[in-house]
């Protein structure tokens, strides 16, 4: 059952208490079964407890809006639940709209605002759609009357918690149609040029996200997404391989060009490329045939870096396009050694431990990182290897890129919270976050 953190800021005792039980109560109802529940009686300490959970928010807070304070309401705490992103879900239950009681303690003037613009204020400082209003049953009732009433007010609110949690975390696409006119063709006599040309529906893929208590964003189509998406989505017990990730995501040359290395045979054609220039290669240690590699990169490496950076950021021009072919034309077969080094040096290969230096010089990151041209072998570790194949380099290559996209857009705990928690287990990968998020995707 899923856990769940309520605080209720209420300043009158016995109520505070009958709360505590109701909602016990009823959120066991709807699947809630770890319950952690605090308390707060004043304006002031209810704010704190606001600051405080910034980096573990409330799931759900009760909250009064007369808490006995002349200058301060339960509204305040609502700003602070909202500046802090402290909390999923707020319920004001308060009898403020129809208890003349707020005037002996704001005055008349400020409990005649109070009443007539609560909800609206409400709304100023709280997302509406995750805010809920819910009267208080008067003290004026009986006992058994007053308990009824509110046991069916704090049912209602567990049960709109239950449907509005499901929306907390969110990673799905959504496609936006649209018309779009055609460009002239090259040549068009001057006469038609003034005729209106014919439109064309287009379709563009566009992201939802929201993670935790932030704002629900709508965000453009990167690289690596369906692939994040594909693993939230899966049972917690399965794994996806890096060739099932370029299926489930095929190259798109148009958006994705990455650079054009062959394959490898058995014959080791940088072996080849080196002996040819008069060097014993198979009778060099590895760090000195990584250092070799490294020396005939050196000269042109920072170039080819700096354009795949731009090609991956989709902001490469076609001259600069050329120009990387023609690097990687060069380069021969250190082309894919030239790759390799580009997604370590880079810091996009995140997936192993002691990857990159930060500050190190590209070609001696290089050297230093024990990339070498036989499908990308690396030093993971001292005394380790590891090895990636093209799929799982490219795997790699794309998770760095989308969780790079998510924090240009605003999204830095989910890249992060990301980073964390998708995991390699040996050449598969898999989501393995702490407790049971449920994401919409």
């Amino acid at each position: 059952m899923n856990p769940l953190r309520l605080l209720i800021v209420e300043d009158e005792p016995q109520l505070s208490g009958s709360l505590k039980k109701l909602y016990r109560e009823m959120l066991g109802e709807q699947g809630f079964g770890s319950i952690t529940i605090e308390q707060a009686s004043t304006v002031e300490e209810a704010r704190e407890l606001a600051r405080a959970a910034t980096t573990h928010p409330y799931d759900l807070v009760s909250l009064d809006v007369n808490l006995g304070d002349r200058e301060q309401t339960g509204l305040d705490v609502l700003s602070s639940l909202n500046r802090f992103q402290s909390a999923w879900m707020v319920a004001l239950l308060t009898g403020v709209e129809t208890d003349l009681s707020v005037d002996e303690t704001m005055g008349k003037t400020t409990g005649e605002g109070l009443r007539k613009r609560l909800r609206h204020e409400a709304c100023k400082r709280f997302p509406a759609e995750r805010l809920q209003v819910v009267e208080k049953p008067p003290a004026s009732l009986p006992v058994e009357e007053m308990e009824r009433l509110l046991s069916n007010r704090v049912r209602q609110i567990a049960l709109i918690y239950g449907e509005v949690s499901k929306m907390r975390y969110i990673f799905r696409p959504i496609r936006m149609k649209g018309l779009a006119r055609l460009s002239s063709e090259k040549g068009t006599k001057k006469a038609d040029k003034g005729k209106k040309r014919p439109t064309v529906q287009t379709s563009t893929v566009l992201w939802q996200i929201r993670y935790n208590c932030g704002d629900l964003l709508t965000v453009p189509d990167k690289t690596g997404f369906l692939t994040l998406h594909h693993l939230l989505s899966m049972p917690r017990s399965e794994t996806l391989t890096p060739e099932q990730a370029m299926a489930l995501e095929p190259k798109n040359d148009a958006k994705e060009k990455v650079s054009k290395v062959a394959p490898l045979t058995d014959s080791d054609p940088v072996a080849e490329y080196f002996e040819a220039l008069g060097i014993a290669w198979t009778t060099l240690a590895r760090a000195e045939q990584d250092k070799m590699i490294a020396a005939a990169l050196s000269l042109r490496f920072h170039r080819y870096a700096e354009l795949r950076e731009y090609q991956e950021e989709d902001d490469l021009s076609a001259d600069e396009e050329d120009e990387l072919n023609r690097l990687v034309e060069e380069f021969g077969p250190l082309a894919e050694a030239a790759e390799m080094g580009f997604l370590r040096t880079t810091g996009r290969d995140d997936g192993n431990e002691g990857v990159v230096t930060p500050g190190v010089a590209p070609e001696a990151a290089a050297a230093q990182e024990g990339l070498h041209a036989e499908g990308g072998v690396y030093e993971k570790g001292a005394g380790q290897k590891g090895y990636d194949s093209p799929a799982a380099a490219n795997f790699r290559a794309r998770k760095s890129r989308a969780l790079k996209s998510l924090r240009e857009n605003g999204f830095v705990e989910l890249a992060d919270h990301l980073e964390a928690y998708i995991q390699s287990t040996g050449a598969n990968w898999s989501y393995n976050p702490p407790g049971d998020l449920e994401w919409m995707t």
